[in-house]
């Protein structure tokens, strides 16, 4: 289902910034679909209230990329500017709801976050989401909104193979098979992308 943003994410590319889709793109776009469905189809836990939170994260999700194209090119900030006021942002609006859900209060009183260990661990994750951030906003400066969304799509990919190589989590044949549908569907994106890169130069 949440292969759906990219749908979203190539829409508004095009109607945007007049972004061109081509038939291999599509094609591509079709094929991971086609797998998160299968990959999906036994899910027996959907509700109508998640579904409406999923398509929630669809449309946030696809508004916040295709802005981000808008703001590399507008806002008069560095590219370390604008991901140290992404983080000061969101901050803004995490801090409120971790106090209303009483996180931060669990967080306070439990000693055992309190560690070295912790604290390193945590900063750790910081420091690599803060470059990961910095890395997300040079993808759509450099290449757009749909290259951007195509790889979030394909990332899940390294992520499940890591899971069951480090960590033993098992993955169904489901999965498996999922794994390969997108990993064909990147390709052909990938193929699509080229050949179009080929005309450019030509022309």
């Amino acid at each position: 289902f949440k292969n759906i943003t990219n749908i979203m994410t190539t829409i508004g590319d095009c109607i945007l910034y007049g972004a061109s889709i081509e038939l291999l793109v599509m094609a591509a776009f079709g094929i991971m679909l086609l797998g998160a469905i299968f990959a999906a189809r036994n899910d027996a836990d959907v509700t109508q209230t998640g579904l409406c939170w999923m398509l929630a994260n669809c449309l946030c999700t696809s508004g916040y990329v295709l802005y981000l194209k808008y703001a590399t090119k507008t806002v008069k900030l560095s590219k370390f500017g604008m991901v140290f006021y992404n983080n000061v942002l969101c901050s803004c609006f995490l801090l409120p709801v971790t106090m209303f859900n009483g996180e931060l209060s669990m967080f306070l009183n439990t000693s055992a976050l309190h560690t070295v260990d912790y604290a390193v661990k945590n900063w750790f994750a910081g420091f690599v989401g803060f470059f990961l951030n910095f890395a997300s906003l040079n993808c759509v400066a450099q290449t757009g909104p749909t290259t951007y969304a195509m790889i979030g799509s394909l990332n899940k990919i390294p992520i499940a193979i890591f899971g069951y190589l480090i960590f033993d989590n098992d993955i169904s044949p489901e999965t498996w098979r999922f794994i390969c549908v997108s990993l064909c569907g990147g390709i052909l994106y990938t193929v699509a992308k080229l050949r179009a890169s080929r005309r450019k130069s030509r022309s």
